[in-house]
């Protein structure tokens, strides 16, 4: 008898526990927006704010930060837009996303900062941060004292372009000061951030960001981010009658989620004025970022998922409601328009409204001058990459096109050449892994 209860009480406590875990693996099974933060551009009032001091990865939202220590010494006199920014092989060795122009390719400082802001070029920040900072290494120091300048106390940059590194870490409130200096620091490089895309050549490419610029009313744009330990983040902004918000998302699930959120935070925006200052809003949070492949645990939304969520039938339900997947929703509009085929034209309406404005591309190109011309116009200021101590043939004279060419006192290495393109056509520029042309399908992109 005193078996059978043990055995009972065993089955049941066995059933009890197995509950509970299935009933906390149903409740994070769906992470849902994991912060976010608005404020008020111009006075720095925090109009609304969810989580804003948790550890999170900012991935391509980093190439603000990058974008900011190039205006700032541009803005100062050191550099100039029409520099020459030359590609190193440490630039193109990066992952995507890329432009893979091949090692020697110059691009001006201008061109550099559009595939930087738009197409999140990845090879192209690193070769921004090589032309600025003399070398990668020097750049980041850079990143992380102006950072410190800032007051973002949350924040580590270890990297120019925000690619997978867990030692890199932000806040939502840490990205709302950034993109606040932005703003306000450079108002005559404000349109960097607000282009919905890149032409080059015949090919376009549009920005993580493009939805939301075309159908916002006032939207400024900024930067757009996504690795799979951070989900889809975005830092946006909008300007109506003379006033400017400036919204951080977080960990959203998809790039559509991101960009209906971040609309309904800017549209609540403008009906609130009162708020902490940022200088002075405080608080705490989680010391530690999200596990790896948060991604994979945060469910993406379906169209119709994000219809009833964020369309015309929610009315004017409160941001955490928007926030909430679980809080009750009414059904929206169908968006069918057979079994297998989605009206997305409807969906993108119902989420983030009618387009206001047409897709217009900006025109980037490579530079036209021969990679040597541009070294010998930029001598010994061309900050390429140290060479490593020991390394043989970086500073030697090459021949190139038969000719014997002068040593140019350029410290080129990590690989960096000098020879000139020999291409033949504008396919031959490209061809790495995630370039344009390239020939191999990469996963894992980045934005």
């Amino acid at each position: 008898m005193n078996f059978s209860v043990y055995w009972i009480a065993q089955k049941v406590r066995f059933f009890a526990v197995f509950a509970v875990a299935l009933g906390s693996l149903l409740s994070t099974a769906r992470a849902d927006i994991a912060a976010w933060l608005l404020m008020d551009a111009d006075n720095g009032q925090v109009l609304e704010h969810n989580a804003a001091f948790d550890r999170w990865y900012p991935a391509s939202l980093t190439k603000m930060m990058t974008a900011y220590v190039a205006f700032q010494h541009i803005s100062r006199g050191d550099m100039a837009m029409s520099d020459m920014v030359m590609v190193s092989q440490n630039a193109l060795n990066q992952p995507p996303s890329k432009m893979g122009f091949k090692v020697g390719t110059t691009i001006t400082l201008d061109n550099a900062l559009k595939m930087i802001l738009v197409k999140s070029a990845n090879d192209i920040a690193v070769a921004v941060a090589e032309r600025v900072g003399g070398t990668e290494e020097n750049f980041i120091t850079m990143m992380n004292a102006n950072a410190r300048r800032m007051g973002m106390s949350h924040t580590n940059f270890v990297n120019p372009h925000g690619l997978p590194d867990n030692r890199q870490v932000t806040t939502a409130r840490d990205m709302a000061i950034l993109a606040r200096e932005l703003w306000n620091k450079f108002p005559q490089y404000r349109s960097y951030m607000s282009h919905p895309g890149i032409r080059f050549g015949r090919r376009t490419f549009r920005s993580g960001n493009r939805d939301f610029l075309l159908r916002t009313a006032g939207a400024n744009g900024m930067k757009t981010g996504y690795i799979c330990n951070s989900g889809f983040n975005v830092a946006t902004s909008a300007t109506r009658n003379g006033r400017t918000v400036i919204a951080i998302v977080l960990g959203a699930a998809s790039s559509l989620e991101r960009s209906a959120f971040a609309k309904k935070l800017i549209d609540s925006g403008f009906k609130k004025t009162v708020g902490t200052n940022i200088g002075v809003f405080r608080g705490s949070g989680k010391q530690a970022p999200p596990k790896d492949r948060y991604c994979k645990r945060n469910a993406k939304p379906t169209a119709q998922q994000l219809v009833d969520r964020f369309g015309s039938n929610r009315g004017s339900a409160s941001m955490m409601a928007y926030a909430d997947a679980g809080s009750p929703s009414p059904k929206g509009k169908s968006i069918r328009l057979s079994k297998k085929k989605v009206n997305w034209g409807l969906v993108f309406e119902e989420i983030l409204g009618p387009q206001l404005k047409s897709y217009a591309p900006v025109t980037v190109r490579v530079g036209n001058e021969h990679p040597v011309v541009a070294l010998k116009k930029m001598g010994n200021a061309v900050p390429m990459p140290t060479p490593k101590p020991g390394s043989k043939g970086s500073l030697e004279r090459q021949p190139i096109g038969g000719i014997q060419q002068p040593v140019l006192n350029v410290p080129v290495g990590k690989g960096a050449s000098l020879q000139p393109l020999k291409s033949s056509s504008k396919r031959d520029l490209f061809g790495s892994p995630g370039g344009l042309y390239a020939n191999t399908p990469v996963f894992g992109k980045t934005q």
